[in-house]
């Protein structure tokens, strides 16, 4: 804590190297078990420590360790989050681009247009109802999942095996 205050108190910045050189192996280790990469765990202990130098005299603390613990666990933890939503948005867009390239790829004939409604009768109930709201009704996954009660996964196997048995029986 004795470095702690000469930081904030005195902007003492040899007394904030102290406090890395102590705890920067820390949380490279803690970062390293969530983020499970050795050069995003230290990218990760580089920004909190930039936090530190904006917060830490702004808190009231009693232990600077357990403070620092749990600054460097929700670090992690947001950062996680946002590459998840990342993810997700990335998953989207691609779903959402080889629909598009799909349709524009094999544009339906009209006697295969005219066809798709018995086509569609065929398929097993579960695939029929996803392909009507996913391509039809332009649906995302998630919505699909939503209103079916389908999980993602399920929602996913529908539409594969219902654009293969379309497929086959539009041929």
């Amino acid at each position: 804590m004795d470095l702690v205050s000469a930081f904030c108190e005195d902007g003492q910045r040899p007394a904030l190297g102290e406090l890395y050189k102590r705890y920067a192996h820390l949380v490279v280790g803690l970062c390293l078990d969530y983020l499970k990469d050795r050069a995003a765990a230290q990218d990760a202990t580089m920004e909190i420590f930039e936090k530190v130098t904006l917060k830490v005299c702004n808190q009231p603390l009693e232990s600077f360790r357990a403070w620092l613990f749990y600054t460097s666990r929700n670090h992690c933890i947001d950062r996680l989050r946002k590459q998840m939503r990342e993810r997700e948005k990335k998953v989207a867009y691609n779903n959402s681009q080889s629909v598009e390239s799909v349709a524009e790829e094999r544009p339906l004939s009209e006697e295969r247009l005219e066809q798709l409604p018995m086509a569609l009768a065929r398929l097993p109930e579960q695939q029929a109802i996803c392909v009507k709201l996913f391509y039809l009704q332009g649906k995302s996954y998630q919505e699909v999942s939503d209103i079916t009660g389908y999980d993602a996964k399920q929602v996913k196997s529908y539409l594969q095996n219902g654009r293969r048995n379309l497929r086959n029986t539009l041929k």
